[in-house]
């Protein structure tokens, strides 16, 4: 399952024109002196992310005092990285300086929050934790480097270095320097939507390509160069990405991130075992981490081990009760099962926490054909296909796949085959799409694109069509 969360302003057109239009703004000055061995662009590059990161701080007692972030478990470590997601920062002027014997860079930054939209914008980081967990990596980066070029100001300011160690220091000083620009490329990455369009997945390569040339110790930032290979199907791009990252970061929860991706990638190849050896390592990594229960027990859903995938699911769903992927995944383990009362509620629930989660409508939709209630079910895949159309993954096939079928059981088959040749075209591995596609065919009368379809099925492991054609004759 994949995520994709989009946001509306419809409520906010019903609001009176001051509420839509309250833009908060704080601008704030920092002097950045430099010389000797800082350059004049590092002193730059430091002094804009202390102005930013300052300006951001003012802003956070205000974000931290909001009722959405009052209601949810955030630390203060997140507050910075929340403030950092909803609001915009630019440089406003520069000029220089000059303080007695010194002289420096003035910087001045704007920082303006659109409090019209701020819920929302709050309401989707929280949920995308994966989001708001680059976000506090960066900002925590940031806050280290803005140290360690503070304590090289300095020893900067100290007399009598030698040739040597002042051009060590200035190695050090371009060093901190290249750190702070890999975190905004990082974070320029980050502020891109998550969706599945080709361009923007390659903007985001881009944009941490740049990060990792800087600083290719960046691991969160190989993880999500990774992910971003991984929707554009570069699977061994994304693998040898996040083999990197787990080589490189000790941090638990950095680490236990990279093995939940690295498992999730072993998935689509496939490889369940190493999938679970991954997830496991990540539990011993950060034991409070959903999303590794999450994504074990939907692979031991697949595996069939339902009992273990539904413990797994449940423990992810305690951790997280306000997840919709969660609910998603537990709703398709109970329709697996053929529980589809418990998989109703679980994808209605899902839909109340996440109304554009487009996988909660599209299994949905599945569960209403399986209760051959085709209506029903297309209402649903019409509108998880609307949420999700730029979808050129599995994912996507399986809802054209569905709604095919949904056609057929409302005696369509025309409609049914352009479904098909759609979810066919977006998976040619997909078995069920040639045999539902068989199926049509034969409604129409045309039993030899039948019967292939149906042999095309049967080598793809789908072969109950095409047995039974073959048994009545009507297949060779």
């Amino acid at each position: 399952m994949k995520l994709m969360t989009t946001i509306t302003l419809l409520a906010f057109l019903l609001l009176p024109y001051p509420a839509f239009a309250e833009i908060k703004t704080i601008t704030h000055t920092v002097q950045q002196p430099f010389g000797g061995s800082q350059s004049p662009d590092d002193a730059r590059t430091a002094g804009i992310a202390r102005a930013k990161r300052e300006a951001l701080e003012q802003f956070g007692t205000y974000i931290e005092s909001t009722t959405i972030v009052k209601d949810s478990a955030v630390d203060s470590d997140e507050i910075l990285a929340l403030t950092a997601g909803v609001t915009k920062a630019d440089v406003v002027k520069q000029k220089n300086y000059t303080d007695g014997d010194g002289f420096g860079l003035e910087i001045t930054v704007k920082v303006e929050l659109d409090t019209s939209v701020l819920d929302k914008s709050l309401k989707r980081l929280l949920e995308d934790r994966n989001h708001l967990k680059g976000l506090k990596d960066a900002n925590e980066r940031e806050k280290k480097l803005l140290a360690r070029i503070a304590e090289l100001e300095k020893e900067n300011l100290q007399k009598g270095k030698s040739e040597q160690q002042a051009g060590i220091l200035k190695n050090k000083f371009k060093a901190a320097s290249q750190g702070l620009t890999a975190v905004e490329w990082f974070k320029k990455a980050t502020y891109l939507n998550s969706d599945q369009k080709k361009s923007e997945q390659n903007k985001k390569i881009e944009y941490l390509s740049q990060a990792i040339r800087l600083d290719p110790n960046y691991a969160l930032a190989h993880i999500v160069r990774g992910l971003a290979y991984e929707k554009l199907n570069h699977f061994d791009r994304a693998m040898a990405d996040l083999n990197q990252a787990i080589q490189l970061d000790t941090n638990n929860a950095i680490n236990a991130f990279a093995h939940i991706c690295r498992g999730l990638l072993y998935c689509h190849r496939k490889q369940f075992d190493r999938a679970i050896a991954d997830f496991n390592q990540a539990i011993r990594l950060e034991p409070s981490n959903y999303l590794a229960y999450l994504n074990r027990g939907d692979t031991f859903r697949n595996l069939k081990q339902f009992d273990i995938a539904f413990a797994d699911l449940d423990q992810a769903i305690r951790l997280n009760p306000n997840d919709s992927l969660s609910y998603t995944l537990r709703g398709v383990a109970y329709s697996d099962v053929k529980q589809f009362d418990l998989a109703l509620a679980d994808l209605d629930q899902a839909i109340i926490i996440d109304p554009n989660r487009a996988s909660a409508y599209v299994n949905r939709g599945r569960v209403y054909a399986l209760l051959n209630q085709p209506e029903r079910a297309i209402a649903d895949l019409n509108i998880g296909i609307r949420l999700d159309p730029d979808r050129l993954d599995p994912d996507s096939a399986f809802a054209y796949t569905t709604r095919g079928f949904a056609y057929i059981s409302l005696m369509q088959p025309e409609r049914a085959i352009a479904d098909l040749d759609k979810g066919i075209i977006l998976d040619p591995n997909n078995g069920v799409a040639y045999g539902t596609r068989g199926l049509a065919n034969f409604m129409l009368k045309k039993t030899k694109k039948g019967c292939t379809d149906l042999k095309k099925a049967c080598k793809l492991g789908v072969c109950e069509g095409y047995e039974f054609a073959r048994q009545r004759g009507d297949c060779r």
